[in-house]
This record gives C-alpha cells, sequence and structure tokens, in this order.
C-alpha cells in the first residue's frame, strides 16, 4: 500500500484547480501492457484511490495481473485540525494528491488472464475513480 512518497522537494504548497481544457502531451498510449484506463476528464487522484484499485484488482485476479501505475503522488495537501482557531500558520499534511490531466492513461494492465473477464473487471473500476475513464487497448 502506498501512503507517500520517499523523496519530496517542497513539504507544504498551497492548492491549485486543474483546467478542464488540459491535455496531457505525455502518457497518451499503453506502451507496457495489453490494456490501460484513460482519463477522459481532469481531476485529483488520491492515495485511497490507488489503494482502493490495487485491491480491488488483487481480489479479482490473485498473482495472475501484471499493473502499472503512470501516477505519482506529487502534491502534498495540508488540512487545519477540525475545532481550531484562525491563524496559528498552516496546518500539517494530511494527504497526497495526484492532478489528472485529461487524456493520460493512469493505469496499464496486462498478464496471462481472460480478456473478457479483463474488460468487464476494469469496467468496474470505473466507479472506484473520481474522474470519467474508459478502457484502451494497446495500438501495435
Amino acid at each position: 500500500m502506498k501512503i507517500a512518497p520517499k523523496n519530496f522537494k517542497y513539504g507544504r504548497v498551497f492548492r491549485f484547480k486543474v483546467k478542464p481544457n488540459n491535455l496531457a502531451n505525455y502518457l497518451l498510449n499503453v506502451w507496457f501492457y495489453e490494456f490501460g484506463v484513460k482519463a477522459l476528464t481532469t481531476g485529483k487522484i488520491k492515495v485511497n484511490h490507488i489503494n482502493a484499485i490495487s485491491r480491488f484488482l488483487k481480489r479479482k485476479f490473485k498473482k495472475e495481473l501484471k499493473t502499472r501505475f503512470n501516477i505519482s503522488l506529487i502534491t502534498p495537501v495540508t488540512a487545519k485540525p477540525d475545532e481550531s482557531r484562525m491563524g496559528k500558520g498552516k496546518g500539517q499534511r494530511s494527504h497526497w494528491e495526484y492532478s489528472v490531466k485529461r487524456g493520460s492513461i493512469l493505469l496499464e494492465v496486462g498478464g496471462f488472464v481472460d480478456k473478457d473477464k479483463l474488460q468487464t473487471s476494469l469496467s468496474g473500476l470505473k466507479e472506484k475513480l473520481p474522474v470519467v475513464t474508459k478502457i484502451v487497448k494497446v495500438i501495435y
């Protein structure tokens, strides 16, 4: 399970909005495995979403499936504790997130599994992600 990145440069940053017209100019194709999950909208993915996806796929396929996340948790998000008064500086890090751009491949999946079962399980992943996604096959 992934909790936080090992090395990071800045401890706290201000939140920023991901513009809906941002198109990812990298990670547009599936390179390593047969299927991919492609983002159709912009948004932010937290650690909880990555853990939920990996748990879901491990339950379905055990050790037959190979996965590769094209997500790196870059942005630390801060939060003040509940019922705290105003002032006294910025809050502590609460979680890490990744800003998803439209058109980027979030996850690549492959291995010695049944293709129909794989496609149905990947369509079940759509409910666990905060962005609208579609399943993409590799193009040779």
